[in-house]
């Protein structure tokens, strides 16, 4: 079976990969893959070690290191099964999650229905017609981008999702690829759109045969 192929994000700038579960299988022997605690150190200091015209001022390091450390332990929880990654272009901001996965294709469902759906491109608590494109990748060919305003039941602020959503077919197997991130600063997303779209364009499928090759090169099975 293939799976979802997004490693090459993980060394992505602006881009940092939160785990699964820990200690990371197939890193075992890695430090900062063996707990959460280890890893937010692990990219806290070297994102402003990354920053040569810029030092942290004092408790800055700390700070952001907590800050990756509550986002290790709360953002998987808000879809489990889900791979996380945070964008993050400089070490003073907020990190924004996104989460991808494959999903799984209903028995008779056809593709423009599913990728509405999976997209809420025609959903009805928006507070405005949501932005519906056509998003073109190398390898997963045409799907759909869907930018839409909602006001949060819990907060009643108005927050702005993105979803994207593609069909992958190939021989006996298939499957819907989904992105999903939203954020109460409509701002912070479309600042970040460009780096988003290029994250979208790396996702790809891999054959058994990578997968396997991947695995080894990082020493597991």
């Amino acid at each position: 079976m293939s799976w979802l192929n997004v490693k090459h994000a993980m060394d992505l700038a602006p881009w940092i990969r939160i785990p699964l579960m820990w200690p990371e299988p197939g890193l075992e022997d890695v430090e900062e893959a063996q707990t959460p605690e280890a890893w937010a150190r692990y990219f806290a200091e070297g994102l402003w070690e990354d920053i040569a015209s810029e030092k942290p001022e004092p408790g800055e390091v700390d700070l952001l290191t907590n800050m990756l450390l509550m986002f290790a332990i709360r953002a998987p929880a808000a879809f489990p099964d889900f791979e996380v990654f945070l964008h993050l272009p400089h070490p003073r901001e907020i990190p924004l999650p996104v989460y991808v996965d494959l999903v799984e294709i209903e028995e008779g469902e056809d593709r423009e229905t599913a990728l509405r759906e999976l997209t809420h491109a025609d959903a009805s608590y928006t507070v405005e017609p949501p932005i519906v494109e056509d998003f073109d990748s190398p390898h997963l060919g045409t799907g759909l981008r869907v930018l839409r305003y909602y006001q949060d039941e819990d907060s009643n602020e108005v927050h702005v999702g993105l979803r994207y959503a593609w069909r992958y077919e190939k021989g006996t197997e298939a499957a819907d690829v989904l992105i999903i991130l939203a954020d109460p600063d409509a701002g912070r997303i479309l600042r970040a759109l460009d780096d988003i779209d290029e994250f979208a364009r790396i996702i790809r499928i891999s054959p058994d045969e990578e997968v396997d090759a991947w695995n080894s090169s990082r020493g597991g099975t």
